[in-house]
């Protein structure tokens, strides 16, 4: 009995995979699928291909619960938000459906990508929640890199133990021995605070600059 119900299941996650989906839907294709009944998870492997939500997912392999509330994607996760205005590239990602919006966290994050916010970030740990196909907070935390252009238009690399993002204050707050370096400048400080849409950088607590200086002027 549970091994007819495991196909039927299967059979019907197949017919469901096959159609196109609508907003409120998500679409699952893969190289293989199967379905527990007794856990009511769904496990794909093989050219794994999630839409829903704004969202396209690409994997290796994934498990999903077969209500839809939560994804669980690893190997070479690509994720995609709004056409391309948001990537990420991970190599575990979970996200989970939430009152209004969704709750995701992923691991080991090779490249984030904001084309709005102008904005590149890689670390250990990303998490936030996310409504409309846009983050309404994001925290990273372990080896943060984040590159982003300040208001003069220097490209800026700044590096820390935490970066926390704040759609409402349009600000993202660099913490854990941050520094922030420019083409031929270095600022370190306790905290650093980026404002987005100017691209402002305000250095907090110790705030330190070092600058090069053209050869033969500091002699």
């Amino acid at each position: 009995m549970k091994k007819t119900a495991s196909l039927i299941g299967a059979a019907i996650l197949m017919i469901v995979a096959s159609m196109p989906a609508a907003a409120d839907q998500m679409r699952l294709t893969s190289d293989t699928l199967g379905y527990d009944p007794a856990t009511a998870l769904v496990t794909a492997s093989g050219n794994v291909r999630v839409t829903g939500k704004g969202i396209v997912t690409t994997s290796s392999h994934g498990e999903f619960d077969a209500a839809g509330n939560s994804s669980h994607l690893w190997d070479d996760v690509v994720a995609n938000w709004g056409d391309g205005k948001m990537t990420m590239e991970c190599a575990d990602l979970v996200v989970v459906e939430e009152p209004g919006g969704q709750q995701m966290n992923a691991r080991t994050v090779k490249r984030f990508h904001d084309t709005q916010r102008k904005l590149t970030m890689r670390s250990n740990l990303m998490e936030g929640k996310l409504r409309d196909g846009e983050f309404t907070d994001l925290t990273a935390t372990g080896n943060v890199v984040a590159d982003t252009v300040a208001s003069d238009g220097q490209p800026t690399r700044l590096t820390g133990e935490k970066a926390v993002y704040s759609r409402s204050a349009d600000t993202m707050i660099f913490t854990g021995n941050p520094v922030a370096t420019q083409k031929n400048r270095k600022i370190t400080a306790d905290k650093f605070i980026v404002h987005i849409e100017s691209g402002r950088l305000e250095a907090i607590g110790n705030p330190q600059m070092v600058v090069d200086l053209p050869a033969g002027e500091g002699k």
